[in-house]
């Protein structure tokens, strides 16, 4: 087999990969994208409940400050709607059993006080971060030798304050705060603006916006047009490079030839590539130490969205679960009601080892103590977790536990000679959401055209 010829070859077909294949090829460049599985998208996956209803198992919204997103959407022809969100939230901690917000809200306003209090109290440490390197943040050292959990239990917080404080973490870490060093936490704030944008859903945060015809529709548009420079089904194994070439090696005989490569896959996996020479000790050690996230999706399908009716808006808060968190996921001019059912952190461990029917009997028991007996009579239920896909291995986020920012940190996105990384754990304006792969993909192809000017 004859080897491919192009000015740069990225590794991986998600949206950093594709936006940085079309940055190049906007140059003057010649991409070849590689891409490991059957599909584009990477961590975006959209996928038909019934005809005509897509519902996204990967990358779903989009916020109000995702300029990036927004520009490529309207760009690509792909319109969006807004996060449904009129009614109660329906809580579940602590004990307090089921409680619509309103009560909930009135009979611990003292503890969602504290909560606002954190928040803020994070926010001014987050603002002290450089998100270009946070291992030179005021006491980097010392807030990074803790985890973001030793942190929320030294805050004097009510069982209740921090139980929901550890249920908005874990929705947006997807893994225990326990695991999860404090300035890693601070550093995700920061790339994200403030707190209130990070976790809210209304105006201001970073879920109020989805995409008609699902998230899928953005990735599969940009691979249109780079379609005669992608190649699917062929996973990288090995990347020979010297000081000014690089020759890459796929399973199934594929061997492409270029002047630089860009890895656009999470960092994890981009540490089971074998490089030779292998690379700086200081880049596998950082490698090894950040995992992706686990999470899993449910949804289940009705025929109407009958807690509208009820006053409600889809969103589950619960620390019974097995779900914490839920969304009202319907889709405009679709009759059925969908809601969807967040599994991160432990609990993606736990009911993902277990067989089907058995998760889908507990997030439905769930859904009835919030929703009521309507809820135990679903037309269909569809559910996927990312740890189990071989291309990814996790999730949305790749998360540094203690000591691994100030000891690793400043080879995350560093090139490697004629090796760049992109992918969205890589950036510094919203990492681990689709406007910071957006930005990753487009900071590394700059970076190439730089260099091959």
């Amino acid at each position: 087999m004859p080897a491919r010829e192009a000015d740069v070859i990225v590794v991986g077909a998600g949206l950093s990969g594709l936006i940085a294949a079309r940055t190049l090829l906007g140059a003057g460049l010649t991409p070849l994208v590689l891409e490991a599985d059957e599909r584009v998208g990477g961590r975006i996956l959209t996928e038909e409940v019934l005809p005509g209803l897509p519902v996204e198992l990967g990358a779903q919204w989009i916020g109000d400050t995702h300029e990036r997103m927004f520009a490529l959407a309207a760009e690509l022809g792909v319109q969006t709607f807004p996060q449904y969100e009129e009614g109660e939230t329906s809580y579940e901690l602590a004990g307090s059993g089921v409680l619509r917000e309103n009560e909930f809200h009135a009979r611990y306003a003292d503890e969602l006080a504290a909560v606002d209090a954190v928040f803020e109290r994070l926010d001014e440490l987050a603002a002290e971060v450089p998100p270009e390197a946070p291992w030179q943040a005021p006491h980097a050292a010392e807030r990074d030798a803790i985890t973001a959990g030793a942190w929320y239990d030294a805050q004097g917080l009510s069982h209740i304050a921090r139980t929901l404080l550890e249920i908005c973490t874990v929705g947006i870490l997807a893994v225990p705060t326990v695991e999860v060093s404090f300035l890693h936490l601070l550093f995700t704030i920061q790339t994200c603006g403030v707190t209130s944008q990070l976790y809210a859903e209304s105006e201001g945060g970073a879920q109020t916006t989805r995409f008609i015809g699902g998230t899928g529709e953005i990735p599969k548009r940009l691979a249109a047009q780079l379609d005669e420079y992608i190649v699917l089904n062929t996973p990288v194994q090995l990347i020979e490079h010297t000081a000014d070439s690089v020759t890459v090696h796929c399973r199934g005989g594929l061997v492409a030839r270029a002047r630089r490569v860009i890895v656009a896959v999470s960092p994890t996996l981009a540490g089971r590539i074998m490089y030779d020479p292998a690379l700086p000790g200081v880049r596998d050690q950082l490698t090894q130490r950040i995992p992706n996230g686990s999470a899993m999706k449910a949804f289940f399908v009705y025929d109407e969205p009958f807690w509208r009716n009820e006053g409600l808006n889809g969103q589950i808060i619960s620390d019974i679960g097995p779900a914490r968190m839920s969304n009202d996921t319907c889709i405009p001019g679709d009759e059925h009601g969908v809601v969807l059912l967040f599994l991160e952190g432990e609990q993606a461990r736990v009911y993902g080892t277990i067989p089907e029917r058995e998760r889908r009997e507990a997030l439905t028991a769930e859904l009835v103590r919030h929703f009521g007996g309507k809820a135990a009579n679903p037309v269909c239920y569809l559910d996927g977790g990312w740890s189990e896909r071989q291309w990814t291995r996790g999730c949305y986020n790749a998360n540094m536990g203690p000591n691994v920012w100030t000891a690793y940190g400043s080879a995350l996105s560093a090139p490697i000679g004629v090796i760049h990384w992109a992918s969205t754990d890589t950036a510094v304006r919203w990492s681990a959401y689709m406007e910071g792969a957006v930005e990753a993909g487009e900071r590394a192809a700059r970076a190439v055209i730089a260099e091959l000017r």
